[in-house]
């Protein structure tokens, strides 16, 4: 700026700056998936302390279905390889020694081995389940919401085994907003659709003793997002 301009940004107060049409940068990056989606960005004028920053606007745009799927496959065998690695380490274990003792009869096998196996076999089952769901899907945006489902806080709460008025306190996703969820209790089977401007309305005996699981799930699809074990009244911020 000093060589081109003339100015001295250390020292040339941002009010300055602004009237002379320039701007700090704000740095900013895509907060969606690169696997799934390409970048492109505009520029957005910003409040900043002191005057305004300039900072990237990014929009997510899907990459082909075929590329997609390819590199949803990719990522979630990685993601299932971590969490198996994890495993064998966490046992003190290596992947040879486990593939050895997998090669025993089940009932040579020691318990504790066949503890370890069952772990990574849960992983395992889990990784068929979200490969068979990629291959099925129909668009980019439902790859992510197998691959990175919504996250946020929900206001939620129960009275014994009925479900109380609850809602979002935040909501983050890529590909959905608030009002393309639902919620489902396994316990009774019951869905409660999302109502605003309460959002999910209170529902007697939605839960059984000792059974209360919430499921927020994608609507049009039924697919789970997350899952919340429901606390009992006063509702908390609760995670998912």
């Amino acid at each position: 700026m000093e060589y081109l301009f003339g100015i001295e940004t250390a020292t040339t107060d941002i009010t300055i700056l602004n009237l002379l049409g320039y701007y700090p940068v704000v740095d900013s990056s895509p907060s969606f998936d690169l696997n799934l989606y390409t970048a492109t960005s505009v520029w957005i004028l910003v409040s900043i302390s002191g005057g305004e920053g300039a900072t990237l606007v990014w929009t997510a745009v899907p990459r082909p279905l075929p590329v997609a799927k390819n590199n949803g496959r990719a990522q979630a065998s990685q993601a299932s390889d971590t969490s198996v690695s994890n495993v064998v380490v966490r046992n003190f274990l290596t992947s040879d020694v486990l593939s050895s003792v997998a090669s025993q009869a089940l009932v040579d096998r020691p318990a504790f081995f066949q503890g370890v196996l069952d772990e990574t076999v849960v992983l395992t089952d889990a990784l068929a389940v979200t490969l068979d769901a990629i291959s099925a899907a129909t668009t980019v945006d439902e790859i992510n919401n197998i691959l990175n489902p919504p996250y946020g806080e929900m206001s939620i709460s129960r009275t014994d085994l009925d479900f109380n008025d609850s809602s979002y306190i935040t909501f983050s996703s890529v590909s959905l907003t608030e009002a393309d969820t639902e919620l489902f209790i396994p316990a009774t089977s019951t869905v409660i659709s999302y109502f605003p401007p309460i959002q999910f309305n209170a529902f007697s005996e939605a839960f059984t003793t000792g059974n209360y699981l919430v499921q927020i799930r994608e609507a049009s699809t039924g697919l789970v997002l997350a899952e919340i074990t429901c606390p009992e009244a006063p509702a908390l911020p609760t995670p998912f």
